[in-house]
């Protein structure tokens, strides 16, 4: 098959889920034998077009189009204020990707990943091409106060796509609260390069270095954190959690690896926890780096509040870590994560919303290291067995082709 893929993110401009998902699953397609075609953001130096792993790589810069287009903007729009440069920039990214998708094909299909591509999407769609609108996340989850214009595109791209591919069944759940039938959407989950994210892999000596960087005792237990710093992410209430952790575990070491909206305010936060309770890494981590830190981490959190899918509790489990994680509401943690009442167990589902009971949770793991121990070996297990690359790539393969 031919396969236009419309991304915001696509290496090297990753910043997030999205941007590993579009990497790994074209690059697995590809080596599917099919035809793949990614339409993306350039900027600096990047080549305008290339082929990445197999992959056809076409990268467009914005054209200004806001002199214009203001003129015609709401007064709801406009308040987007500094946001409203992004917004017209994306509508020009797609308008041209959506251009070079009919000059380059003809494809078989297009998928637009989350809203950021629905403008392209929905434009060749028009054209005849068929459209798969692949949801990572939705507005009315991602934000304490959503975007109405958003939450209505949103909504709009479902009901025009040929079809919906979701990350997990708590996000089909929330899609067809929308008002879409549950038949028209797909659940495929992610993967995971269970060979890179190895535990046998880890160096120890770069593990000591970490170690030492951070100053962290060799008796010290480590608790990771790694993501986004944002509200969603349940950082608070993992920060408010941890006195309470360490009445219980007055070895533990909270590492919060990330960067975003509350990085401030973190950072008084943890000042108020008392020396060499908790540390901060604001640092782009690459691959093998970020592998390191899963290796020298003894548990992971990841508390959030809305969680789609969840990679990095993936990446963890690939690495042998057991893992606490939100599961109340929309969460695709909680189909990663099995729950001590499983008979494999490889973690603990907490309300994150709730300090009280990230805490609970914390603790619950840490009160037995062998158990903790066989938790970790359990989830690579289940990495290893349910959520490979390949088993993705296959199975939404074959949602392409039955839409095509």
């Amino acid at each position: 098959m031919r396969i236009a893929y419309l991304s915001l993110e696509f290496p090297p401009r990753v910043y997030g889920g999205l941007g590993v998902y579009v990497d790994e699953i074209s690059r697995q397609m590809a080596a599917l034998g099919q035809s793949i075609s990614v339409f993306t953001p350039g900027e600096g130096g990047l080549p305008r077009q290339e082929v990445m792993g197999g992959v056809n790589v076409f990268r467009t810069s914005p054209v200004a189009i806001r002199d214009g287009l203001d003129i015609f903007l709401s007064s709801e729009t406009l308040a987007w204020g500094d946001g409203l440069r992004f917004l017209e920039d994306l509508i020009s990214i797609n308008l041209q990707s959506a251009a070079a998708i009919m000059d380059k094909g003809p494809f078989e299909i297009c998928v637009a990943h989350d809203w950021l591509g629905l403008w392209g999407g929905m434009a060749v769609k028009r054209e005849g091409l068929p459209l798969i609108y692949h949801v990572h996340g939705l507005e009315l989850g991602r934000s304490d106060r959503p975007n109405q214009q958003i939450v209505s595109l949103e909504t709009r791209g479902a009901q025009v796509a040929d079809r919906i591919i979701t990350v997990s069944e708590a996000m089909k759940r929330q899609i067809a609260d929308l008002g879409i039938s549950g038949d028209k959407i797909s659940v495929c989950y992610h993967g995971v390069d269970a060979r890179f994210f190895d535990p046998q892999r880890a160096d120890p000596r770069a593990i000591a270095s970490l170690r030492r960087r951070y100053g962290f005792a060799e008796d010290d237990i480590i608790i990771l954190f790694l993501g986004r710093l944002e509200p969603v992410k349940g950082v608070r209430e993992l920060i408010a959690a941890f006195p309470s952790v360490l009445s219980r575990h007055p070895k533990a070491r909270l590492l919060l690896v990330g960067r975003g909206s509350l990085e401030a305010w973190v950072k008084q936060e943890l000042q108020r926890l008392g020396e060499g309770c908790a540390r901060l890494v604001t640092d782009f981590l690459p691959p093998t780096d970020k592998m390191h830190h899963y290796a020298l981490a003894d548990i992971c959190v990841f508390p959030s509040i809305y969680e789609p899918f969840g990679i990095v509790a993936l990446e963890a489990a690939a690495m042998g870590k057991a893992a606490v994680v939100g599961a109340a509401g929309t969460s695709g943690l909680a189909e990663i994560v099995q729950n001590p009442a499983a008979e494999k167990p490889t973690g603990v589902h907490v309300d994150a919303r709730s300090a009280e009971d990230i805490a609970w949770g914390i603790n619950l793991a840490l009160e037995d290291e062998e158990r903790l121990l066989s938790w970790g070996e359990n989830a690579r297990e289940l990495s290893l067995a349910e959520f490979t690359w390949q088993r993705a790539a296959e199975k939404t393969l074959a949602i392409y082709k039955d839409v095509a």
